[in-house]
């Protein structure tokens, strides 16, 4: 056992915001199904790494009071599951650099809905995180089979590394049963899943301990938790898929509901009733109880550096006189409430006020990632501050129903013509000072602004970075508008919701061509940067015996999530010197997207012609970047500016490797890329070969979904229908129509022709 590298995981794990982290042998999943197993997705896994986040405790007690389908404070679990793939991903990074074959898996949203061949399992992932908080020495399962712990009780959610490192085990729980057989969770069930259609109980064994629990239909639990179906419609006394489904297309949905199980689970020594704060629940006992001394200035400091980590511009704390003194209602929101904390962000548009929404419009894809990167930003500091607040002892409410309108004009905040306001609120008990701190992300700009400019991408976790001029950028893009110029993508987009048959809208749509100087007209520079992502996931990709895919998806859309962050502080350190700056997955718009469980992310081919351009790889066949450290294993995103920084020209090549291979060619199972449509383009004044996808065909696959041998098969996903010769708004309507349609929206895509390269690095 390597204890030195135990602490070392541990201690990043916490560093990185983990508030529980255990480790696993995997002899204690030795009775998991194999296809559920982290020997099954690795054989040669010695040890699991499990990691624990628990929810703002305020959330959980006062959210759902009216109605589980009404859910405010408690939608922090959804960034509670991004917080938690940032740590699996980099965890799983830290490993694999150390030379350990290490394995990180997804928080959530991949499961295998319907079993897979020999699993019998619904709603099965990966690998259980529940049963991993058990195995990982963090606590036992309740009755309701959620994973209790004795600090949070079931308020946590986890995420699991399986890794080949040999690290020390955490002892398994040992202390006083945390289940007490209270049957809140059976009382309060609002589908009645512990009392219907329950087949008797599961008794999971970990190294001869039992922890037994409720058999329970998770069809049933599934109405309102996955379905989104009504809680208040009548719930037939047998559910099961197809009863589910044809709810859903009666009914229609609703919302997702809030965890009732969750909500109302504490074992005995944490329970302390307050029906004058919560009814439905009990809260929660903490570690620390405050003190009536003023906020240790450590707290002020403690909120500014999260805000800062997350490049956020202003933070505000409020106090209760100032509170009380607008008329802002903060108690009814929080009983015992006396401060807020306001956090802004400001996104700058690279245009005047009047032009904001057509270039919005235009350049629709950065605008939607800038967007949600801002406000993954401010949950993320959101979350993390509500959690440093009840450390301490204080109550904090995330996501509060109150508006933020009032406390932004109490605070002058307030927007340039070019930039529009975001922000988040925390209501807490702490009693908070006046405090009104502005650019708390703000950095100096002396020095060599490109030297600056790099250590600021490392920092933010940038592994490459390269320097192109915007003439250079501007050159590719008269190129492709030659190429592609006769090029007419097939576009669709669903009318109905998720659950529901594909409802195609279908539009033809020429493709659009970039320049860096149609994002920014004064551009000099566009900064690329990329990201290395596990190289384990791809070798495992579909590999028996577990055959999981959704590794090989999570470690992809993960690695774009990153990149949308590191561009976006990066964004905002070139405009705090008084630079334009605005960030691109797709910059010159070559490229095209991937469908997954998270949404849509840039395919492979994004920005490649970007990254050879500043220097930082060979293209390849498959439109790909090679580079030397890590072959085609990374991902890119640009970023335009009007700073002028030095351009890394080199000579590009076609990776040698390609021309003697064509793996890609072969494999694809739409024929996208097909070798007569090879052609040259010009890159820093060389010509180097170009393979330009057929996009359509392409999409076919990997945008909709409709073919099992891109990865679907791997999910349990059956759809699969042949690519036509001519893609056309018909056949594409029609194939679409045949969707599954639960997995419509939650495809697993293995990108074979990334997968089969032999481009490794070194």
């Amino acid at each position: 056992m390597d204890h030195k590298l135990t602490v070392a995981v541990k201690e990043f794990a916490y560093t990185l915001g983990a508030d529980l982290v255990g480790i696993a042998p995997v002899s204690r999943y030795e009775n998991a199904p194999v296809k559920m197993s982290p020997q099954g997705i690795l054989p040669g896994a010695k040890s699991v790494v499990v990691c624990a986040i628990h929810h703002p405790d305020a959330a959980i007690e006062l959210d759902g009071e009216v109605h589980p389908q009404i859910m405010g404070p408690y939608s922090i679990q959804y960034i509670m599951n991004t917080k938690l793939d940032f740590l699996s991903f980099k965890i799983g990074r830290m490993l694999e650099d150390l030379g350990y074959p290490t394995v990180p898996i997804a928080s959530s949203n991949i499961w295998r809905y319907r079993g897979y061949r020999d699993l019998e399992a619904v709603f099965a992932p990966d690998v259980s995180h529940i049963y991993g908080g058990v195995c990982a020495g963090l606590g036992e399962l309740g009755w309701n089979g959620l994973c209790i712990t004795p600090e949070y009780g079931a308020r946590n959610r986890f995420v699991s590394i399986i890794t080949e490192a040999e690290l020390e085990p955490t002892p398994m729980y040992s202390g006083k049963k945390l289940c007490d057989m209270c049957g809140e969770c059976i009382r309060k069930c609002p589908t009645d899943a512990y009392r219907k259609e329950v087949n008797g109980t599961k008794d999971v064994v970990i190294e001869n301990k039992h922890h037994v629990f409720a058999n329970k239909n998770l069809w049933r639990c599934a109405w309102g938790e996955h379905f989104d179906l009504d809680l208040d419609l009548p719930i037939p006394d047998q559910v099961d898929e197809q009863v589910l489904l044809d709810h859903v297309k009666q009914h229609g949905i609703r919302h997702g509901e809030f965890g009732v199980c969750l909500k109302v689970c504490l074992p005995k020594h944490l329970r302390q009733p307050d029906p004058d704060y919560c009814k439905i629940s009990v809260r929660r006992k903490r570690h620390t109880i405050p003190s009536d001394l003023p906020v240790h200035s450590a707290v002020y400091d403690t909120v500014l550096s999260i805000a800062g980590k997350n490049t956020l511009d202003h933070v505000h704390f409020i106090s209760q006189k100032t509170l009380e003194e607008q008329g802002i209602p903060m108690k009814e929101h929080l009983p015992d409430g006396v401060g807020a904390i306001l956090l802004t962000d400001h996104i700058k548009l690279p245009c005047q006020a009047d032009d904001a929404k057509a270039f919005r419009e235009t350049h629709i894809m950065e605008w939607n990632t800038m967007s949600r990167t801002v406000r993954v930003n401010l949950t993320i500091a959101e979350l993390d501050i509500c959690r440093e607040l009840e450390k301490i002892g204080y109550s904090a409410l995330p996501k509060t129903y109150l508006k933020h309108d009032a406390l932004q004009k109490l605070c002058h905040e307030t927007t340039e013509n070019n930039a529009i306001l975001y922000s988040a609120l925390i209501l807490t008990s702490a009693p908070l000072e006046d405090r009104h701190v502005l650019d708390v992300s703000h950095s100096d700009a002396r020095g060599n602004l490109k030297e600056r400019l790099t250590r600021a991408a490392k920092e933010a976790g940038a592994d490459l970075v390269g320097f192109a001029s915007a003439f250079a950028i501007d050159e590719i893009a008269e190129q492709l508008r030659e190429i592609r110029k006769e090029e007419t993508i097939v576009f669709a987009t669903d009318k109905n919701p998720r659950m529901m048959a594909f409802d195609p809208v279908i539009s033809m749509r020429k493709r659009n061509i970039f320049k860096a100087t149609d994002i920014l007209p004064d551009a000099k520079s566009v900064l690329v940067l990329g990201l290395h992502y596990p190289e384990t996931p791809i070798k495992r990709l579909g590999k028996p015996p577990a055959e999981a895919v959704g590794p090989y998806v999570f470690s992809q859309y993960e690695t774009n999530m990153l990149l949308s962050h590191m561009g976006y502080d990066i964004c905002k350190t070139l405009q705090s010197w008084g630079y334009d700056a605005f960030l691109s997955h797709n910059l010159t718009g070559a490229g095209s997207v991937v469908g997954s469980p998270r949404g849509y992310f840039a395919d492979g081919s994004c920005n490649t012609l970007e990254a050879v351009a500043a220097g930082l790889g060979t293209l390849t066949l498959n439109g790909s970047v090679s580079t030397e450290k890590y072959g085609i294993h990374q991902r890119f995103i640009a970023i335009v500016t009007n700073a002028e920084l030095e351009p890394d020209i080199s000579t590009p090549v076609l990776n040698s490797v390609c021309m003697d291979c064509k793996q890609c060619l072969s494999i694809c199972p739409t024929r996208a890329l097909q070798e007569n449509n090879l052609t040259t383009i010009q890159i820093n004044g060389t010509s180097i070969p170009y393979l330009p996808v057929d996009i359509n065909r392409c999409d076919w696959a990997s945008k909709y979904a409709l073919v099992r041998d891109e990865g679907n098969k791997f999910g349990g996903n059956d759809t699969d229908i042949p690519c036509p010769d001519v893609i056309t708004p018909e056949n594409l309507a029609e194939a679409l129509k045949q969707q599954d349609h639960v997995l419509k929206f939650r495809p697993v895509i293995g990108e074979p022709c990334i997968v089969v390269c032999p481009l490794n690095g070194t």
